[in-house]
């Protein structure tokens, strides 16, 4: 009987691990999507190669071929980036307009807050010199 918690501890363990597998695979719409777009691309890439041998003949098919290898190998790959977003709990200090102290140990640095100047309103304008 003290065996049946374990196998139930276990059991649980092992759909919390399947559950977590199935997570990180991607979504079988995502694949699909994917896939479209690869082929959207290999459809444009193809049209585009046939519209410079009709303009163009071999050598405009040539060209757009190796327009399209020296993207890849300029841009590199796709990378899937995300933008990453960071929340603060407050504003940060203006330092320019507060001036900035902080003591570290027995140590303390400080630096007085800049001088405000006053807005530009005019601007000079100044005669070309004639040659």
């Amino acid at each position: 009987m003290a065996d049946e918690p374990e196998s139930t501890d276990d059991a649980a363990e092992a759909t919390d691990a399947a559950d977590a597998a199935d997570r990180a695979l991607p979504e079988p719409a995502y694949e699909e999507a994917m896939a479209a777009h690869e082929q959207r691309l290999a459809d444009d890439r193809r049209y585009a190669i046939e519209a410079g041998r009709r303009k163009g003949g071999l050598a405009g098919a040539a060209m757009a071929g190796a327009m399209f290898a020296m993207s890849e190998i300029v841009e590199g790959p796709k990378k899937d980036d995300k933008p990453v977003t960071v929340e603060a709990s407050s504003d940060p200090d203006d330092v320019d307009r507060d001036g900035i102290a902080v003591q570290v140990g027995e140590v303390e640095i400080g630096s007085p807050a800049l001088p405000t100047l006053d807005p530009v309103t005019e601007r000079t304008t100044r005669k070309p010199p004639q040659v």
